[in-house]
């Protein structure tokens, strides 16, 4: 179960050994506890939603780990998703900053781990590097406070493609064959990768007026 969760939260965090006595195996306590320590985020969204992630659990517990994880993954992107349209532009910014940071410490140490981070499936390989690990836990964590900032708002309306495209050219600076590559990151060597990621989330070069507003695009992107 806890691979199974680290998969529906396309994170691939590494197992806590900090999980209370008395959870038995298996348990959505045992989970619950696990999540706290390791994914915040997750945490936060099963907290909110604990029905439903007992439903998850016993369908796992079942042997139905597709089916329980195709169930996690559609939950935490539909609650994640309303929450993020609506995140302040404070919480958006902060999370771009921490996705940099993540791309960063990959392209130090674990350059292929760029694709698996725009996969959403960091690999915990990539996580046993501690400044992989501390730089995911930190991006997590923003992810939480955008969630929660969120959750009980009103949806902000999304930046239009052609604003979007204009931050992208004009502010970062991306060329057409860098967006060629992103699209096909298969085919281009894992560190030229990192740079081209990195360039996206770099929203200190934003216009003041648009970073908001492109933080919360990016954090409700169709690609996620």
């Amino acid at each position: 179960m806890k691979n199974f969760l680290s998969l529906c939260a396309g994170v691939g965090f590494l197992a806590s050994a900090a999980i209370a006595q008395d959870a038995a195996p298996g348990s959505i306590e045992e989970i619950m506890n696990d999540l706290a320590s390791t994914n915040p985020f997750a945490h936060a969204i099963f907290t909110d939603h604990m029905d439903e992630a007992r439903e998850i659990n016993a369908k796992s517990q079942a042997g139905d780990e597709d089916g329980a994880l195709k169930a996690a993954f559609d939950m935490l992107r539909k609650y994640s998703q309303a929450a993020f349209s609506a995140a302040s532009d404070a919480s958006a910014i902060e999370v771009m900053k921490r996705a940099g940071d993540v791309i960063d410490a990959l392209g130090d140490r674990y350059p292929r781990g760029c694709m698996e981070f725009i996969r959403n499936d960091i690999s915990s390989q990539a996580l046993t590097i501690p400044s992989v690990n501390e730089a995911y836990r930190q991006y997590q964590e923003a992810l939480r406070v955008a969630y929660e900032d969120g959750k009980l708002r009103q949806p902000i309306p999304r930046m239009e493609i052609a604003d979007m495209y204009e931050v992208v050219t004009e502010d970062l600076g991306e060329t057409k064959a860098e967006r060629q590559t992103l699209l096909h990151p298969e085919n281009v060597m894992a560190i030229e990768l990192c740079a081209i990621i990195r360039k996206n989330l770099n929203i200190s070069a934003v216009r003041e007026p648009l970073r908001g507003p492109y933080a919360r695009a990016n954090l409700t992107s169709k690609k996620k």
